[in-house]
């Protein structure tokens, strides 16, 4: 898991989660609130998506969280 602050000023966390179908995705979790957002990733296995969550930069995070969709 890893932690980052939007353009805002708000905390999230991120983590890999997993889709039904088997996709995964980075879930980020806004720290004072219930919203829960996605974004798709390229990674084929839970190994893979924990190292590209881990290689990714927070100006990148922070880039894929704006772009990140409602999860439902």
């Amino acid at each position: 898991m890893r932690s980052l602050k939007d353009e805002q000023g708000s905390a999230w966390d991120v983590t890999v989660g997993r889709e039904s179908w088997g996709t995964f995705v980075l879930l980020f979790s806004r720290a004072t609130g219930g919203d829960v957002r996605r974004s798709v990733m390229a990674s084929e296995n839970m190994l893979e998506a924990q190292q590209e969550l881990d290689s990714l930069a927070a100006d990148e995070l922070r880039k894929r969280l704006a772009a990140a969709e409602p999860w439902a």
